[in-house]
């Protein structure tokens, strides 16, 4: 996708109604967190997290993704952990 297109889209989901741009997400970022892009923005996120702020997180995340499957919730968290444990040892 060009970065025109990037642009337009984020400009016309900025103007949204908040209402409407709360849908959206709750709609489309289940589905852009289990992108490359999406585990890559969550590996930067967490490098910034304590291992407690961390440990938290995994919590919350296995008792709030009951509609997703187990084996799904542990491979994106699994995968964001390591990469974010990795780059701190680098």
């Amino acid at each position: 996708m060009d970065k025109d297109k990037v642009k337009a889209l984020t400009e016309e989901i900025m103007a949204l109604p908040g209402g409407e741009r709360e849908q959206l997400a709750q709609e489309i970022l289940p589905l852009l967190l289990g992108t490359r892009a999406g585990l890559e923005g969550i590996d930067r996120a967490l490098q910034t997290l304590s291992d407690k702020e961390l440990d938290a997180l995994v919590e919350r995340a296995r008792s709030r993704g009951r509609d997703l499957p187990e084996s799904f919730v542990a491979s994106v968290i699994g995968e964001a952990l390591r990469a974010a444990r990795a780059s701190s040892r680098s």
